[in-house]
This record gives C-alpha cells, sequence and structure tokens, in this order.
C-alpha cells in the first residue's frame, strides 16, 4: 500500500557497488546524479506519497485468489461507483471506459493509490515508476522515471479484458540512460486454477526494448479466461495481475519490480441475459445502483426505497427499530443478488421473499386494479421479506412504475455482471433522497 503524506518510506543504506532501487510515487521524484539518494528521498517525503516496491531477481507469479478474497478486497478497500438506469447499457459502459481513457484516468481521484479506481467495465490506474542505480557510497548514478497509465476494459460477450498500459513523462539519467534498455512483464494467477487466465496479444511476454523507445509509447495485452475452467454453474475464474519492470544499463541489472496487483472476474452465466452471455469484470468495487425520485416512469418506487432506506420507522409493517439493508450513503451492509434458478436454495429464497411480500401486502389497502405491491429489498435479493427479521417494507405503486422499475433492475445485472451472490448499494437521490 501507498504510504501515507509525511510517512517514511522504506530506504536503504549506503549500499553496495551496483545497488539499484524501486520506488512507486505519486509525483515525480527530483533526484540527481551524484546526490546522496537518502537525503534527496527525505527531502520529498512532506510532499509525495511513495512506497518501495518489492522486487525479486526472477518474476515471481502472484498468489492466486478466490471470489471470497476478491470480495473481502472489495469490502475492505471500500471502493463504489454509481450504476444509474439511464447508464445501464453495455455499449455505455464500455465507451466510458475507452474515449479518453488515460486522459480521464490520470484527473481521476484516488487512481495513483494502489487500489486504483475500479468500476465493473473499467479500471485505471497510475504512478510514477523510478529505478535508481547506486555506487558504494549511496550516491546516485544512474536513474529512470516513467510515469505509468494502465487502462483497463472488461466485456460483455467473451472472456477476455483488455489492458493498456501507457508510459510518458519518461526521462533517463547516468548509465541508466536512452540506451540501456528496460523490459516488462505481466505476471498473473488463475483460480481454480492456472488455466483459468493467461496473456493474450501480446508478441512477447516479457518485452524488451531501450529506455528511449519506451518514451512517449503503450503496450497492450488480454486477460482470458477459457469457457469451461472456472467453476459452478456460472463457470466463475479469477485472475490476478500485476506489472513488473527491469533496467539494464552501465554493467548493471535491477531486479524485477513488484507493482501492486489487480483482480478480474470471469463468467459465462446465464443470469445477465442473452444479450450479455458471458464477459470479463473487475470485481473490486461494490455498485452503487441509483433510482430517481423524479424520474416520472418510476418515481414512486424510487420514492418507496427512498423512505425504506433512509426513514424506515415511516415504512409498512411497522417494526421497533427498523433497520434496512442496502443504504449506500450511512454505512449499512449491503444487498447480495438471488437468482432463483442457481440452485434449489436460490430458488427456496426466492419463494420465502414472494411468500412473505403477499403475506404483508394484505395489510394494505390496493387504491385500484392498476397498481402493485411493490417490496424493498427486492425479490431477488437474500436480504428480502423472506429473510423473516421484519427489515423490509411493502407499499402499492402503479404498476407500469414497478415493472419499469423491475426492467432498470434487470438491466443493471446484466450490464454490471451481478452475480448470484455478488453484493451492491442502492442509492436514490432527487426530492426526499
Amino acid at each position: 500500500m501507498l504510504t501515507a503524506n509525511g510517512a517514511q518510506a522504506a530506504v536503504p543504506a549506503d549500499g553496495a557497488e551496483g545497488q539499484t532501487v524501486w520506488l512507486r510515487s505519486s509525483e515525480p521524484l527530483h533526484l540527481e546524479l551524484g546526490a546522496d539518494f537518502t537525503t534527496s528521498i527525505a527531502k520529498q517525503r512532506s510532499t509525495v506519497s511513495l512506497e518501495r516496491l518489492q522486487v525479486s531477481n526472477e518474476p515471481e507469479t502472484p498468489e492466486p485468489s478466490s471470489e471470497a478474497n476478491e470480495r473481502r478486497i472489495a469490502r475492505e478497500n471500500g471502493q463504489t461507483y454509481l450504476a444509474g438506469a439511464g447508464d445501464a447499457s453495455a455499449a455505455n459502459h464500455v465507451a466510458a471506459a475507452q474515449v479518453g481513457a488515460k486522459e480521464n484516468c490520470r484527473l481521476t481521484a484516488g487512481a495513483h493509490d494502489a487500489d486504483g479506481s475500479v468500476m465493473r467495465m473499467s479500471f485505471c490506474r497510475w504512478g510514477y515508476n523510478t529505478a535508481t542505480k547506486l555506487d558504494g557510497r549511496g550516491k546516485i548514478e544512474g536513474l529512470v522515471t516513467f510515469r505509468e497509465t494502465e487502462i483497463g476494459t472488461g466485456s460483455h460477450k467473451i472472456r477476455d479484458a483488455t489492458i493498456e498500459v501507457h508510459i510518458d513523462q519518461l526521462s533517463s539519467q547516468g548509465v541508466f540512460n536512452d540506451s540501456a534498455q528496460m523490459s516488462f512483464q505481466v505476471a498473473q494467477a488463475g483460480s481454480p486454477s492456472s488455466a483459468s487466465c493467461a496473456v493474450a496479444d501480446v508478441s512477447s511476454n516479457p518485452y524488451t526494448t531501450t529506455v528511449g523507445d519506451w518514451r512517449d509509447s503503450y503496450i497492450a495485452y488480454g486477460l482470458v479466461s477459457p469457457k469451461g475452467t472456472g467453476t459452478g454453474q456460472d463457470d466463475r475464474a479469477i485472475c490476478v495481475y500485476d506489472h513488473r519492470w527491469k533496467v539494464t544499463g552501465g554493467g548493471r541489472t535491477t531486479p524485477w519490480s513488484d507493482g501492486p496487483d489487480n483482480g478480474v472476474r470471469f463468467d459465462s452465466s446465464t443470469s445477465t441475459g442473452s444479450k450479455y452471455p458471458q464477459g470479463a469484470a473487475f470485481d473490486r468495487s461494490t455498485p452503487q445502483f441509483s433510482y430517481d425520485v423524479n424520474k416520472a416512469n418510476t418515481a414512486s418506487v424510487a420514492a418507496h426505497i427512498s423512505d425504506a432506506l433512509y426513514r424506515p420507522e415511516t415504512t409498512y409493517p411497522t417494526k421497533t427499530g427498523k433497520v434496512i439493508p442496502g443504504d449506500a450513503l450511512h454505512g449499512l451492509p449491503p444487498l447480495h443478488r438471488n437468482w432463483a434458478k442457481y440452485d434449489a436454495a436460490a430458488a427456496e429464497t426466492e419463494r420465502k421473499n414472494l411468500n412473505a411480500r403477499t403475506a404483508a401486502c394484505r395489510g394494505l389497502t390496493r387504491p385500484d386494479d392498476s397498481y402493485q405491491c411493490d417490496e424493498f429489498p427486492f425479490a431477488s435479493t437474500r436480504e428480502g421479506a423472506g429473510k423473516g427479521d421484519g427489515n423490509f417494507s411493502v407499499r402499492y405503486v402503479p404498476g407500469a412504475e414497478n415493472e419499469q422499475a423491475g426492467r432498470e433492475l434487470g438491466a443493471f445485472y446484466g450490464t454490471d455482471r451481478i452475480l448470484h451472490g455478488d453484493a451492491y448499494m442502492i442509492y436514490t437521490h432527487g426530492v426526499g433522497g
């Protein structure tokens, strides 16, 4: 993880002949040939977030992950993003990831952190990498520094994520000059097996060229998961990947740097609809699906959800101390999708939700036949009325609005690849939101 501003980064002692250090920072480091490395770094601690990267003589494979571990990472890093019904199309999500991607990424708050900025269909991260060669007295005799920007794009059609790596603001000095060689390698680990994830669409891995050739350039690759290499009904697989760099110049070679990692989940789920039969998604964030109280064709449903989340004491059935999950604003537990066709337990959860909703609705007066009884949390969640804890709400709303809201929720499940068991939050905005 990046150290906080002002914290001391680990730095070497005076170092033996040829010692090299890899650093990653939020700003370009101001280092000069012949300067004392430790003193130079100390002067910048108060203004630059930096970390000393782990290194290895041979590029090591990352630790494989799992769905449970990816969910833990998403929960602990606290990343969320807003997924509104107006955005609920795969084309819009992918276009947002591609148009002006590297420029937008570099302007994204927090994208220089180790976790980057994560949405289901896109990922971005940037940081400055610096390789410094020291002499036997801790003085700088060579360095190369560059900004690395990573742009990831998921898919709704194939089990393939595309990663672009853009290099700019490159400078080189001393023995690590433009004629030195710099190598880039993608390291990845698949789960449930090594066959679950592979690097594709590259001429070589690692790829090596001169430092000068890397200036204002980019390299792209794919992360692919063959169908049938995952687990369960959805054929789910996890890929953890990171980037490694190495510089050779002045008769010395740095060890491989070990950059921050990221995760991709692949699936071939039929729960996302025929438009999105399989895909790849960046899974280390929790979506917030939004409803607008002022949007006419779903206004009544949005108002119901708003009351359920923010004023649960006003909802029916009554319950002292009612707390309804899914509130993105106040840190309440998320909702989890329940896909009835996943297995017998999921079908039973939906049956209980529907039966409990129907029973609760008998206590309300239906205005006329055009109204339907709406429930929150949704019947398609594990937290629905059938959970039996009384933390739910029912209300009659216009049937056309209820059906439209259901279609929008279903579209969200598809476009953001919300599979059985996936967590998400709800956010309502507008008057009363």
